[in-house]
């Protein structure tokens, strides 16, 4: 792009947004309450930024058995479980009301590239909204999911990405290290790193749960992992970390907080490692004694080398409890290494000579625990909403000058 354009299309952009006081913004996802994980966490923390900044929100999901009463402006579509991967479910895109407010749209804003992506891939294509789309997962190490005989090789994966992406107006990524990822991938769309924030408010009210007294944990030091029970989580390494700390440091324990397809797993893992009494298994816990638990805990570790963004430790550094982690992917992005936290290579001994260090060491630990702060909230919700809605008029000026072009072309 010409320089010499850029101040101008800057403004154009804004102008974009400014001039729609209130947008209809379309949020189009595979997985919705009542599941619960990082891609929910952010879309229930976007809808209501969003409106809290005056738009109209609809979010177009599958039908979940379990939910009930769903608020005005949630439309379900018909589904099926997806038998290979927990949570998530193949939607049959038909639903009278919703597919009649789609028209009215202003932005479709997609969040996975399954069954409601393409439904909002031909809503896009057929009303020409634009369609910006966050590419939240990293698919090319999720393929073990899916059985040998129809798992893609990660050429193939690759391609579908980039078609899917290439139709899109407006690419999302949670990262730099996840643009560049994509980048690779021949994306030719524009593509945005942006991590979406965490609500400070959420993380500023009073303690309410005292998570030594119900634990039984008086004493000891308290580390904490939060997330999916998955293989890709990289878990059963940081139980064997564990099992080498003890070694160190015998009054520590190890709380996982979350549920997933491999807890069963997990739990016989933890009996051969001979650390059970150490290890607490929570399952999931309502938002507000996580929060209480982020707040409480020593340490926050964790050693996925999967993530695109790491929301888990972006909460933690929110609450002021330092990461310990490996450094790779997302991860890189969020934790600077000796300022907000630490970063080591997947090294169980490693990681657990960085715990016993940071535990041993309270003054070393509370200055990253502040540090980790001070950055968690320079990335609040509320500039991610700032930024995502540069990025909508962004997509609305791009579809515009194609329109244009087109219209050239056409005379």
């Amino acid at each position: 792009m010409n320089s010499s354009l850029k101040p101008f299309r800057a403004g154009c952009r804004k102008l974009a947004v400014e001039q729609r006081e209130q947008m209809r913004i379309g949020i189009f996802t595979d997985t919705y309450l009542p599941n619960m994980n990082g891609v929910v966490t952010v879309i229930r923390l976007m809808e209501r930024k969003l409106r809290e900044e005056g738009h109209e929100v609809y979010v177009f999901a599958p039908a979940h058995p379990a939910s009930r009463h769903d608020p005005p402006g949630v439309y379900r579509f018909p589904s099926l479980r997806f038998v290979y991967y927990e949570g998530m479910r193949v939607a049959i895109p038909y639903n009278q009301e919703g597919l009649k407010v789609i028209p009215g749209l202003d932005i479709i804003h997609s969040h996975d590239p399954f069954s409601i992506g393409l439904l909002a891939l031909w809503a896009s294509r057929r009303y020409r909204i634009p369609h910006v789309h966050t590419y939240h997962t990293f698919y090319a190490e999720y393929r073990s999911y899916l059985p040998r005989p129809i798992r893609p090789s990660r050429r193939m994966t690759e391609r579908v990405s980039r078609t899917f992406c290439n139709r899109c107006d407006a690419i999302i990524a949670p990262s730099p290290q996840m643009e560049q990822e994509l980048k690779g991938y021949g994306i030719a769309s524009p593509i945005y790193p942006l991590p979406f924030g965490v609500d400070e408010e959420e993380f500023s009210r009073r303690t309410t749960w005292n998570v030594r007294a119900a634990l039984n944990l008086p004493t000891e030091d308290l580390l904490l992992y939060v997330g999916r029970l998955g293989w890709e989580k990289n878990i059963k390494f940081l139980l064997r970390a564990f099992w080498h700390l003890l070694i160190l440091r015998g009054n520590v324990r190890l709380i996982i907080a979350g549920d997933g397809p491999q807890r069963a797993a997990l739990e016989r893992y933890v009996a051969e490692l001979d650390v059970a009494p150490y290890v607490i298994f929570t399952g999931y816990l309502p938002r507000e004694q996580l929060i209480d638990l982020y707040k409480q805990a020593d340490l926050f570790v964790f050693a996925s080398k999967t993530e695109t963004q790491g929301l888990v430790l972006v909460e933690a550094m929110m609450a002021g409890t330092p990461p310990v982690a490996i450094g790779e992917m997302g991860i890189l992005d969020v934790v600077a290494s000796g300022e907000r936290g630490i970063l080591v290579e997947e090294d169980e001994e490693e990681f657990a000579r960085a715990c016993h260090s940071l535990l041993e060491d309270e003054g070393q630990r509370q200055r990253l625990g502040t540090a980790a702060q001070r950055w968690a909230r320079s990335q609040s919700a509320q500039a991610s909403t700032r930024r995502l809605l540069e990025i909508y008029g962004e997509a609305m000026l791009e579809q515009k000058d194609c329109e244009v072009a087109q219209d050239r072309l056409i005379y």
